[in-house]
């Protein structure tokens, strides 16, 4: 089996594993040792790529959402929502994996209160102040204050110490990008196998936790997503094929500016919300899978690869001298696009297809560790 399947589960070095463990963290069972040269010959074989996707297939069984966890956020949007909405005047709005497909088990549902009038920092606490005190009086738990935070929340926990959701107020950036993230995600399944299984490797391997320097789940999607958008033919479509009609209009404009765009803000001069009214505003992009498929992405379904096949692969890509940096000769990919290009800072740049910025900024050391985990 492939390398990076079975090391899953190892504590954190750079050798490889011989086992895997039992359910949603060992339920693969043993296997004996092989070398990497043998996974390498090993996963052309079609036994062994039907077998890797099997056991891959049964795991992310394990790692899907719990009925506990649907019934948990089906009471946030029908019971706390119109709470929240008849004190505070906000619409409360789910986002992060809870709305995008990439949702597991064990995760919290991560919740934006969009509130008009509501643009300072200090506003944004006294809101989810309410937010606390309002818990307090229906009776529902507790709520914790987390002013800190580059976005502030609200911790809300029910009666018995269980993690209902984390509320923040006009996180809007994050609902646009909770949508773009869906609108990808739900165009194949197995992106959202892969994307599951990928995220719950990264955990275990530690390399998870943005606030401790290593890969944000964001950085880890869009890593997904390239390498889905350059197979040959793409599992999915790259960004700017998504545009909404009046920013299509702009590209194909005589503007020879719309040729270094690289990201939907560029085009989509607009805030994500009227501060006036707190009205979002329409996604610049087709969240439609349908009008995608039929309209933007005649290559929808051609790519026949397994699920074993495609994480084997999203390895061996990352995994990739040319990705390793050092000495001036990293990478800056752009999902926007779909295209990459050398940079002199010796890391991965990945940059949000919305907003342009670098999403997850490393030293080189850092991220040659990192790297050496994908090799």
């Amino acid at each position: 089996f492939s390398a990076m399947f079975l090391r899953v589960h190892a504590p954190v070095n750079r050798q490889l594993i011989r086992r895997v463990s039992v359910q949603a963290h060992n339920s693969l069972g043993s296997v004996p040792p092989i070398s990497r040269l043998e996974c390498q010959e090993q996963v052309c074989c079609p036994q062994t790529n039907a077998e890797l996707t099997r056991q891959l297939e049964e795991t992310d069984l394990q790692l899907v959402p719990t009925a506990g966890q649907h019934e948990r956020k089906s009471w946030i949007v029908g019971s706390l929502a119109p709470l929240l909405h008849r004190h505070t005047g906000g619409q409360l709005h789910t986002f992060g994996s809870c709305e995008n497909g990439f949702w597991m088990n064990g995760s919290d549902v991560d919740a934006c209160l969009v509130v008009r009038h509501c643009s300072q920092r200090q506003s944004w606490v006294t809101k989810l102040r309410l937010v606390e005190s309002l818990v307090r009086r229906e009776e529902i738990g507790t709520a914790q204050l987390v002013r800190a935070a580059r976005v502030p929340v609200a911790k809300v926990l029910d009666k018995e110490g269980i993690e209902l959701c984390d509320i923040s107020v006009n996180n809007v950036a994050a609902l646009e990008n909770s949508k773009f993230v869906g609108a990808l995600s739900q165009l194949d399944p197995r992106a959202r196998i892969l994307g599951r299984f990928i995220k719950h490797w990264a955990s275990r391997r530690r390399i998870n936790n943005r606030s401790e320097g290593t890969l944000s789940t964001y950085t880890l999607i869009l890593q997904l997503f390239y390498f889905l958008q350059t197979r040959n033919p793409p599992v999915l479509p790259v960004l700017v094929n998504l545009l909404s009609e009046p920013l299509q209009e702009l590209l194909a404009g005589p503007d020879d500016s719309a040729d270094a765009v690289t990201a939907v803000n560029a085009l989509a001069t607009g805030p994500e919300m009227d501060v006036a009214s707190g009205e979002l505003r329409s996604p610049p992009f087709l969240t439609d899978a349908t009008a995608i498929c039929e309209g933007r992405f005649p290559e929808a379904g051609k790519n026949s690869a397994s699920v074993g096949e495609l994480l084997y692969g999203f390895f061996q890509f990352w995994g990739d001298e040319v990705f390793a940096g050092g000495e001036g000769s990293g990478q800056t990919v752009l999902v926007y696009d779909g295209t990459r290009s050398k940079n002199d800072l010796g890391v991965l740049v990945m940059r949000c297809p919305l907003t342009g910025k670098n999403v997850n900024p490393f030293t080189a050391s850092v991220w040659q560790g990192i790297h050496a985990e994908f090799a």
